[in-house]
């Protein structure tokens, strides 16, 4: 349901601007968006706090929305049991507030090989450099969120709990690390630290319902939409190792938000082979029923739509010693984590069960598996521009695993669509990754491959204001030939003034130069473009782009004074949109 404020709280034009001018807003009006965000729309809109000294401050940090999910269902859980607690995003906390807090839950999640969530890079910083306040008198508890897939599992959230015991904080109860199916332990553990709060000695008084406008869906990861496939085409050489496409998806509503910069979370499905090949290893018919979430399904539906076939984790390495007996596995199951994680990142679900097989119950089964997760992709149009149509940009993802090349698995199943295909997505908020608030600032655009997709939306939306800034893109692919993705587009935008600069780095043909090139050699234009405002974006896959932004920053810091990249990327006038 999307929730519209009382009129007097927010006047339209700044409701619609809201989520980029943030600084602007009263106390008041932040009290809503507080509630807004959380999902509560029971909003106080005008009692003071409730026994300030007894508040708890549910701290979140999130790129993909679940800590943000998790805080709101902790502040209703609190407030059914008459605590008093206010939810934040830690991307806009300030460590010291946190010296004036006594009660302090974070819930955080760790994105990559061991990094906190891009939004939350100040405040982690912050909290860990050798100035942060004492917080002698803070009580806390962390709620980590990761995927033990990775090596630096939940480190994010780990370094955190160290990190507020170091400055003199106590602990309220144990930190909680939670793999990708996190909804079952992270609820258990809430349930544990409610018991450690302080009750207020009042009720929380009833607030009246948030008048709205209308009723209207807000879609979700759990709330997702049915949209059907309109085309799917090659952009790139058909005949490369991994071919890029181009697909366009119905948009049959109005209440789908997503704006330039932002993504869509998509549900994949396995391949029906993988699934045939799991069912014959287990001896088990797909028509035997099972329930998820309370929803019964035939188990081949259980297993095409809602359940990891790939990654084993440790519940199902578990679950599978414990049935098969197996020796080797049950002395893993006895050894040390790493010990463990190597042996998962060496084996796969269809590995296990071909060499320990045994025939589970088909529930025991599900139940031991993760959840298939959604994956995100870069929405590549303006819905000002086409506003009934979605647009991907999807490369084929191909891995070395053994002695075998596998295939990502939504990538496979993106790029095997047909035109009147359905497929479940949902929008998802990238706010560091938008248009600058300042509509002349010169607009710096640096893509590897399919980074194109957000600066394709970029584009269109500027060609429907009444004038554009300086806008320059750097563009890096394969071959010039086969891989110029979006060529026409961009032409045309160069052709009509809304691209001031476009340069191609095309490996194959100019194997001397990289992304960096092209801005290093004309620095004179960069820099002054920088000194007028100029904000850089930075958007592809995470280790080139990582490798230009290091030349960038050595460049600069030479040539304007050691710490001017930094103060660009405080000033928030750096944006990553890495992968």
């Amino acid at each position: 349901m999307s929730i519209h404020p009382p009129a007097q709280l927010f006047p339209d034009q700044q409701w619609r601007q809201l989520l980029v001018q943030l600084d602007s807003l009263t106390e008041q009006q932040r009290l809503w968006l507080s509630g807004y965000l959380t999902g509560d729309v029971n909003i106080i809109s005008s009692q003071p706090a409730i026994e300030s000294a007894k508040t708890v401050t549910i701290a979140f940090g999130t790129e993909t929305d679940n800590c943000r999910r998790l805080a709101g269902k902790l502040k209703d859980r609190c407030r059914e049991g008459s605590i008093a607690a206010d939810v934040v995003n830690m991307a806009g906390l300030r460590v010291r507030r946190l010296a004036r807090l006594k009660y302090l839950v974070v819930i955080t999640a760790t994105h990559g090989d061991g990094d906190p969530p891009e939004p939350v890079g100040d405040f982690y910083e912050a909290l860990m450099a050798d100035d942060a306040p004492s917080l002698i008198g803070l009580r806390f508890a962390v709620l980590a969120l990761g995927d033990s897939s990775y090596e630096q599992f939940c480190v994010t959230g780990k370094r955190i709990d160290q990190r507020l015991e170091a400055l003199g904080g106590e602990r309220l109860i144990s930190r909680r690390d939670c793999d990708v199916d996190f909804e079952h332990p992270a609820g258990e553990w809430m349930s544990d630290l409610l018991s450690h709060l302080p009750e207020s000695r009042s009720k929380f008084p009833q607030a009246a319902p948030v008048p709205s406008v209308s009723q209207k869906v807000q879609y979700g990861k759990h709330q997702p939409l049915e949209v059907e496939i309109l085309a799917n085409r090659t952009l790139s050489s058909p005949q490369r190792e991994k071919p890029i496409h181009h697909l366009e998806l119905a948009l049959s509503v109005a209440e789908f938000n997503v704006n330039p910069g932002d993504a869509i979370g998509v549900l994949p499905e396995n391949p029906a082979e993988l699934v045939a090949a799991i069912l014959d290893n287990i001896g088990l018919s797909g028509e035997q029923p099972v329930t998820l979430d309370d929803s019964a399904m035939p188990l081949v539906e259980a297993l095409r739509k809602h359940r990891d076939l790939t990654i084993p984790g440790r519940g199902f390495l578990s679950a599978w010693g414990n049935l098969t007996g197996d020796p080797m596995l049950l002395e893993i199951l006895g050894g040390d984590t790493s010990v463990q994680r190597t042996f998962l990142r060496e084996h796969q679900i269809l590995d296990l069960i071909q060499q320990r097989p045994a025939r589970p119950e088909p529930q025991m089964f599900v139940d031991a598996l993760r959840r298939l997760q959604p994956r995100l992709y870069d929405v590549a149009n303006s819905l000002s521009v086409v506003d009934d149509e979605l647009h991907l940009t999807v490369k084929a993802f191909h891995y070395l695993f053994r002695d075998r090349e596998e295939r990502g698995i939504t990538s496979r199943f993106l790029l095997e669509l047909q035109p009147g295909d359905r497929l479940w997505v949902y929008p998802h908020r990238n706010a560091r990754f938008h248009l600058p608030d300042d509509p002349e600032a010169p607009l710096i655009l640096v893509a590897e491959g399919t980074g194109i997709a957000p600066y394709r939306a970029f584009l269109q939306a500027l060609s429907h204001r009444d004038s554009a800034p300086p806008c320059w893109l750097v563009f890096g692919e394969s071959e010039f030939e086969e891989d110029f993705l979006y060529q026409l587009d961009l032409q045309q935008a160069l052709a009509g003034g809304l691209l001031h600069q476009l340069d191609g780095v095309f490996y194959a043909d100019q194997p001397e130069r990289d992304l960096a090139t092209p801005l290093l050699n004309q620095v004179d234009r960069l820099t002054d473009w920088l000194e007028w405002g100029g904000h850089i974006y930075l958007s592809g896959e995470k280790k080139p782009i990582e490798q230009c932004e290091s030349r960038i920053q050595a460049c600069l810091d030479d040539r304007l004074g050691e710490g001017y990249w930094k103060s660009l990327t405080k000033a928030k006038r750096v944006h990553r949109n890495l992968y």
